[in-house]
Formats: C-alpha cells, structure tokens, sequence
C-alpha cells in the first residue's frame, strides 16, 4: 500500500450512479485510488441509482444535481477547477465527448491537469444510434483528440478508434477488472430463487436495452429442447417488448425474468451456462463474474472483446453474431461439455484481477 499522504487528486467524472459497467468501473477505481491515499473526489451530474451505496466513504462526492450533462457542463467545469486536480478521468461515451471541446481552455487554466477518457463503445456502431449520427462522427474526429490519453477496454474497441478517430499514439488498452473477491462473497449467500435442478438452467444478465438483443436469445432458445430454461436477470426498456415476444414464441413457461438484481452471482453460481446475445459490447464484465464462478460462455462473437475473452472449449464457445441455430446447436454441446471449471475461475484471475488492471491505471494515471 502506498502511504497515507494525499499528495495527488483524482477526479472521477460519471452522469449517474445507476446500474451499469461504467458506474461500476468508475466506483471500483476511485474506491481503489482513494484506498491508496489519492485524494478522490467524484463529480456525478445527478447522485442517484442504485450503485450509490458501493462508494467509498473516502470518496469525495460533487453532485450537480442536474441531470442534463449539457446544461450541467458549466457547473462541472467549474468544479473541475476548483478542485485543482492533478488526474480528471471521464468515464462514459456521451460525457467524454461532450466535455471534450472544453479540455484545451481547461488545460490553459491548469497546465499541470492530465485528462484521461476511458470508452465505453464501438464509437461507429454507437454513433449509428444517434440522432445525428453524422454530427458525432465530426465531434470524435476533431475533438475527442483533445484528451491527452484514451483508454480503450478491447482491442476491436481500440482499432475501430483508430480506423475512424484518433491516432494509436493517444490510445491505451486495458481490460476491465473483475473483484473476484466479492463476486465470490456475494455468490456464497444464500439465494432467495431455487433453479430447478431438472432443467439445463441458462442465464442472462444484463439491462434489456435493444443492444444487448434479447430477441435473438429468445429465438435461440426457440431452437432448443424443452428441457433447456432461460432466467434473464436485468431490466430496461425493452422488458415489456420481450416479455410479449416470449408469449409470442410460447415461451413463456420456459423463461423467467427476474428483473434487476444487487446480486446477480448467486445466480451466476447456480446456473449452468451463461449466455450473451449483444450486436456490441465494450468488454463485458458479466462474463468475467461468471467466469470467476467457473461458470461457461457461450456467446455471440460481436464487437467488443468477446474472443479476447473467450478461448473456444476451455471457458466458453462463441459463434458468429446472429447465427441463432448455430449458437442452439454450441449450447447443446457446452450443456455436455467437461470444462475444467476451476481452470476457468484461475485463468480469469490470473489475467483480470483488480490487482492486474487497477495496477496499470496506476502507471497511466502516474500516481
């Protein structure tokens, strides 16, 4: 541990505290940082969501209290300077390039300021989704090159920047952590669900956003035998569209959703394979936790880290995006498969762990 003196400031930048990888990852370096004696503050435009109660007490909080990141730009900016930081780290896609134009006056106001982005996306297949999709290309071409380091989650993530933004010298790769640790604390409680040990028991977790394709995993899952059953773990907008595609598909007696879940390990820690239908990713953490738990993969080979995470027949299977039969057909062999369970959660810690990655955080942050 480093000692105790507060001789650096760190300055944590989110939009919310709702459920979500950036919120996590965002909790989990400033928990880290300010446990090393870094002086952390969080600037959070609207302190709510359920991720709140995971903060460190050590963390010093800045809310805005607005939820507009656009209108809530000037009151940041000016936070931001009045802490006189020696790190601002911004941590999702649409406030990183919206705070982006500012960095350059920012850094005329304090020189000694690194500021670091970390992405969250496939920037072109995100921009996709946007209004104007033409607009956030220009602004990621001309403007998100103001920060003096990108911090890419992927390798498809990294080149897909390159190919259409910024040049390779102002990125940097580094995977997302898993707390094994407390994945596997959390796993241990008791659970307040019973899966029915008849079933080969599938498992999703994830927030139901048109994204993460959820009606894909249904039609997947319209392939299998009856005796395969699927709980899907999350919330969000399109719940209510897939619960009625369920019905739709006579599904319904063989999927259950459970909704979103503090503790989605015990789950994790009971189910039989996990599944990840997503069109993109970032660098999904769910399937580092599931692999902690030695808990199998199988996966839609999209963008965004997935074949960097899984090593086909030893911790999962993916199989090209949208190949529905064939991802049925992969899950019938993985039902059977003998993985090496305790090589999986071994090899996840040996590459994940918050020791590995928060380490190089440290060197890029240059505390």
């Amino acid at each position: 541990m480093m000692g105790t003196k507060k001789s650096k400031r760190l300055v944590g930048l989110i939009h919310t505290l709702g459920m979500g990888g950036a919120q996590r990852m965002m909790i989990t370096i400033l928990n880290y940082f300010a446990s090393q004696g870094i002086e952390t503050h969080l600037i959070v435009f609207d302190n709510s969501g359920t991720l709140k109660e995971l903060l460190s007490s050590e963390v010093v909080v800045h809310d805005l209290g607005i939820c507009s990141v656009t209108k809530g730009m000037p009151r940041c900016l000016k936070t931001i300077h009045s802490i006189d930081a020696d790190v601002v780290f911004t941590g999702i896609g649409h406030l990183n390039i919206t705070l982006a134009p500012f960095v350059p006056l920012m850094k005329l106001l304090n020189k000694k300021t690194k500021w670091i982005s970390r992405e969250t996306n496939i920037v072109s297949l995100q921009n996709q989704r946007e209004n104007y999709p033409k607009v956030f290309d220009w602004l990621y071409r001309h403007v998100y090159k103001n920060y003096d380091c990108i911090i890419a989650q992927s390798e498809d993530m990294k080149e897909n920047l390159v190919e259409n933004y910024v040049s390779s010298e102002k990125i940097i790769l580094i995977n997302n952590p898993v707390n094994y640790q407390k994945v596997m604390r959390m796993a241990s409680e008791m659970p307040s669900f019973k899966l029915d040990a008849n079933k080969i028991n599938l498992l999703a977790v994830s927030q139901l956003r048109e994204e993460k394709r959820h009606d894909l995993m249904l039609e997947v899952l319209s392939f299998l035998p009856q005796q395969y059953h699927l709980t899907i773990v999350g919330s969000g907008e399109k719940e209510e569209r897939i619960k009625h595609l369920s019905k739709a598909l006579n599904l319904e007696d063989r999927v259950t959703f459970e909704g979103q879940q503090l503790n989605p390990y015990v789950y994790m820690k009971n189910a039989d394979l996990f599944l990840l239908t997503s069109e993109r990713e970032g660098f999904p953490n769910v399937l580092l936790e599931a692999n902690v738990l030695g808990l199998p993969i199988v996966a839609f080979a999209c963008k965004g880290g997935i074949k960097e995470i899984i090593t086909q027949g030893i911790n999962g299977f993916h199989v090209p995006f949208g190949a529905c039969e064939a991802m049925a057909k992969q899950i019938k062999e993985a039902s059977t498969f003998a993985f090496d369970k305790e090589k999986i959660t071994q090899m996840t810690i040996k590459s994940y762990s918050q020791e590995v990655v928060l380490e190089k955080y440290r060197k890029v942050f240059e505390f």
